[in-house]
């Protein structure tokens, strides 16, 4: 019948559609994952060696401490303007050391940016982490609304092409077992195997009324 097909073809494009929303809220999620490893592994170790520096300069005077950091920290670039402000404390932090308070100042305001970069850059991170999040709910939340849109609009379908005729021809068959020789079924039906259905019943009950 062709009203079955039309159901299954309804009931097979609701699921190609769920699947495809379904599939797109996991790409959202998956996104995430990137963010997060970011803030977590890049940025927040930045931030170790920074202070890790300032610590071995201000409060520990270990000129090897302050080198192991910045061999740390310079394997460890990731922003923009990291290495510059990396090559400045290179070549300033021996005078540092010796105390050139010109050159120590200088050392420290450039650990502090680089601090400063990396936790703009976390900020940001996280910021694309809740905008990512929340384009994830909206998907979520379309879909669902989308889901039952689509499944109201099947059952609505279901019900004019299936139910309806259906319950016309129960109708018309218990009328006429209670004794309603004129009741007959529409002449125009939802679908043409329906209306195949009808003209059947209605000549076997004309033929039967004769």
């Amino acid at each position: 019948m062709k009203s079955s097909k039309s159901i299954q073809f309804s009931f097979i494009l609701l699921l190609l559609f769920s699947t495809f929303m379904a599939l797109a809220g996991i790409r959202g999620f998956i996104r995430l994952a990137p963010s997060i490893e970011h803030i977590n592994e890049h940025n927040t170790r930045s931030l170790y060696y920074a202070e890790q520096m300032l610590s071995s300069m201000s409060i520990k005077k270990d000129i090897k401490s302050f080198e192991d950091a910045l061999e740390n920290e310079k394997s460890n670039i990731t922003e923009v303007g990291e290495k510059e402000l990396m090559n400045s404390i290179e070549k300033q932090y021996k005078a540092a050391f010796v105390a050139d308070t010109q050159a120590e100042e200088s050392v420290m305001d450039n650990i502090i940016k680089l601090s400063e970069i990396n936790r703009c850059a976390m900020r940001n991170a996280g910021l694309e982490v809740k905008q990512l999040s929340s384009v994830t709910v909206w998907v979520i939340i379309f879909l669902t609304a989308s889901i039952w849109v689509l499944g109201l609009a099947i059952i609505k379908t279901i019900e004019r092409t299936v139910i309806s005729p259906l319950n016309e021809l129960l109708d018309v068959l218990e009328s006429y077992r209670k004794g309603n020789r004129m009741r007959r079924c529409p002449k125009a039906a939802p679908s043409r195997d329906f209306q195949k259905i009808y003209d059947g019943i209605n000549q076997l009950l004309d033929n039967a009324s004769q």
